[in-house]
Parts: C-alpha cells; sequence; structure tokens
C-alpha cells in the first residue's frame, strides 16, 4: 500500500511551513491559559449541583456516603428527614435532584444483600442529572464490589458471623484486589472533584475547537488547494489506486489532529496540573476518535464546496459553531434544554463528554464507550457521504 507515502509526503509539506506548525500548536496553548485563567473564577462559581438527601438509614456507611457528597465542591446538599416533603419539593422545582438512602442500607451492604439508592430527578435539567448519576454510581460500585465479596465469601461456605468478621473479610478482600475498580472510582472523584479548575473544561474545550480547526478547516482546504493547482490531478494519473490517494489524504489529516490534540492534554497536564485520568489506552482512544471524526467532517466539507475560499468560511462556521454550542466555551448544563438536544449533533459535544469521563471522573474505557461509539458513528456516515460525491476530475 502507497497510502503512507502520501501520507509522509503531507506531513513533511507541512512541517516545513514553521509558522503553521508554531501556529497549530502555541496559538492553542496560549488561548487555554487565558481563558483558563481570565475566567476560571467565574466559570468555578457556575458549577453548583443543588442536590437535596434522605437518610432513612442513619448507619455508617449512609453517613459516610452523605459526607462524601458534602465534601464535593460543585454538590450544594441539604438534608431533608421526610420522604414526602422531600419529593414534594422537588416536584416543585425547589430541588432539581434528590437523593434516597433507604433503611436497612448499611445492614444490607455489610451482610452481602442487594439495595438500592434511589435518585429523583427534575427532567428539565439532564446535564446536571447525568453529572450527579455519574457520582453516586461511582460511589455505589465500590460498595457493591464489597457486596459481591461477602456474598463469594458465603458461596464458599466460609462461615463468617460477626459484623467485625464481614469488615475483615472485605478489608482483605480489598488488599489482594489492587487497583480495585471502585475504590479507584471513588478515589479519584472526590479527588479530581475536590480540585476541580478551569482548566479541567478549558484544556479539552479549546483543545477540541482547534482540532476542529485543523482536521476541517486546514484538511478541507489543502485538499482544494491541490485540486486548483494540479498537484492532485498528477496523483490521480501516477499508478496508484484512488483508494490509496484518498487514504493517504485522511491519514495525514488524522495524525496532524491526533498528535495536536494529544499535545495539548500533555501540556494541560505538565503546565496546568491537569489530571489526565488514570487510563492512558482510554485517552489515546478517545483523542483517536476525536480526530477521525473531524477527519471525516473535513473530507465531507471538502466534496461538498469547490473552492478553497468556500471550504475556509463554512470550515470557521462549522468550527466556531459546534465550539459554542457543544461546549467548548461552556458547560452544557448552562444552555437551554433545547440548545443541549441540538448539541447532541455535534462532534464537540460528544468529546466534551467523553472527556469529563476520563478526567472528572475516571471511568476509564468503559466509561466512554458510548461517546466512542457516536463519534465512530459520525465518522462513518461524513465518509460514506464524503467519498460517494468524491470526484478525481
Amino acid at each position: 500500500m502507497k497510502f503512507n507515502i502520501i501520507a509522509a509526503n503531507d506531513i513533511k509539506i507541512f512541517l516545513r511551513d514553521r509558522n503553521a506548525v508554531i501556529l497549530m500548536f502555541f496559538l492553542p496553548m496560549v488561548i487555554i491559559s487565558v481563558a483558563g485563567l481570565a475566567l476560571g473564577g467565574d466559570f468555578e462559581q457556575n458549577i453548583q449541583i443543588s442536590v437535596l438527601v434522605v437518610d432513612l438509614d442513619n448507619g455508617d456507611i449512609s453517613k459516610e456516603f452523605v459526607e462524601f457528597l458534602e465534601d464535593i465542591d460543585i454538590l450544594d446538599v441539604d438534608m431533608e428527614s421526610n420522604e414526602f416533603a422531600a419529593r414534594d419539593r422537588v416536584k416543585d422545582q425547589e430541588y432539581g435532584r434528590l437523593i434516597i438512602i433507604p433503611r436497612g442500607f448499611t445492614e444490607s451492604t455489610m451482610m452481602g444483600e442487594n439495595s438500592e439508592i434511589s435518585i429523583v430527578v427534575d427532567p428539565t435539567e439532564d446535564s446536571q442529572n447525568t453529572v450527579l448519576e455519574k457520582i453516586v454510581e461511582g460511589y455505589a460500585n465500590g460498595l457493591s464490589t464489597n457486596v459481591v465479596v461477602v456474598k463469594t465469601v458465603a458461596a464458599l461456605g466460609i462461615p463468617v458471623y460477626s459484623e467485625e468478621q464481614i469488615f475483615e473479610v472485605v478489608d482483605v478482600a480489598n488488599q489482594f484486589a489492587q487497583p480495585l475498580p471502585v475504590q479507584v472510582k471513588t478515589e479519584s472523584t472526590s479527588s479530581n472533584l475536590g480540585e476541580f479548575t478551569s482548566f479541567t473544561h478549558y484544556v479539552p474545550g479549546f483543545a477540541v475547537m482547534f482540532v476542529l480547526f485543523t482536521s476541517i478547516g486546514a484538511g478541507s482546504v489543502s485538499l482544494l488547494k491541490e485540486q486548483e493547482a494540479g498537484t492532485f490531478r498528477r496523483l490521480v494519473v501516477a499508478p496508484i489506486s484512488k483508494a490509496e490517494i484518498i487514504g493517504g489524504k485522511i491519514t495525514s489529516t488524522f495524525f496532524k489532529g491526533f498528535v495536536q490534540l494529544a499535545v495539548l492534554m500533555i501540556f494541560g497536564h505538565f503546565v496546568f496540573d491537569l489530571y489526565l485520568g488514570s487510563d492512558m489506552l482510554a485517552l489515546a482512544v478517545l483523542i483517536a476518535a476525536i480526530a477521525l471524526s473531524s477527519t471525516g467532517l473535513g473530507l465531507l466539507v471538502a466534496v461538498m464546496v469547490t473552492t478553497k475560499d468556500q471550504a475556509d468560511s463554512v470550515s470557521n462556521v462549522l468550527t466556531l459553531t459546534m465550539s459554542a454550542i457543544g461546549g467548548s466555551w461552556w458547560p452544557l448544563f448552562i444552555e437551554p434544554q433545547f440548545m443541549q438536544d441540538i448539541a447532541r449533533l455535534t462532534i464537540t459535544a460528544w468529546a466534551m463528554d467523553g472527556f469529563y469521563n476520563l478526567l472528572y471522573f475516571d471511568l476509564g474505557l468503559a466509561g466512554i464507550l458510548k461517546e466512542v461509539g457516536v463519534l465512530v458513528f459520525m465518522t462513518i456516515v461524513f465518509f460514506g457521504l464524503a467519498i460517494s460525491r468524491f470526484s478525481f476530475d
């Protein structure tokens, strides 16, 4: 296959343009730094999620859970003793979210029995509800692991006679099950949320925006420049298949987008202490999915317009619109619900959801499968439409 030769040649041509290389990395770093430092205070104040909690158990584990919620800076936790009164307060939209810890929760958890934490939400505040659900699910997963340990011990016929023995079984299991999945989630969630800064949003937000500029704008414009200059036609008549030509162009654009996004995330980590999550493979998969989908959109733009000036204008409009609607400039949950729904049509919204799941909730690869799946689906649609309309003339 000769597509790698075409891709390598495109990358060499790009690297010769030092100004383009500097702007590809230096300009995003400056914008990220300015935005994070200048808007950090207002951004952090805007992220406040009110939640009402009813603790019907009042046991050791339920109290630890309440303390866990109260330690999270973005949560404004209030307590209510009466479940029916609490439900009415959510129904009357005094609160958007309610957590109900059932009676016997501590005992059920320690005895290896199933239990359930209920979350009652106002459906008009979907994004904030999702944030709370992920926080609660992370903590509940940790408790679920302990329940599984106790059930396993019982299934093997090992006698456990007291609560102290149950605690001992759980402690021993935790020592031999490192890293314990839920334990990691619980610890990283509290530390990340506790140390949350504006850069947790602005680094991936603006990084995604500039990758869109690179992959959609520069990618589509460079292809049209070659068509206008006649170099693309020379490739067509060369002893290279059309699939290899397209593959080479796609590979070079994808590579530039992947490297740019990876470098900007590393920049955020070392300069602003941005937590990148515990699963580097998951981060690489997400970056690849974002770069691939934006590359596909860039190819689609190239076949939908006729000149590089048109491609430049269309790509700029698309990138800025997706960045504004999709959450690069501000978190999605401060937008009206209808705008949040529209945002689901953009690369940016799914990319930001994926980054939050990795950088904020530390959910690993399993936590971004939905976002990566949607981005891959977008990629297939973009490439399918583009290739069906592509002309080698």
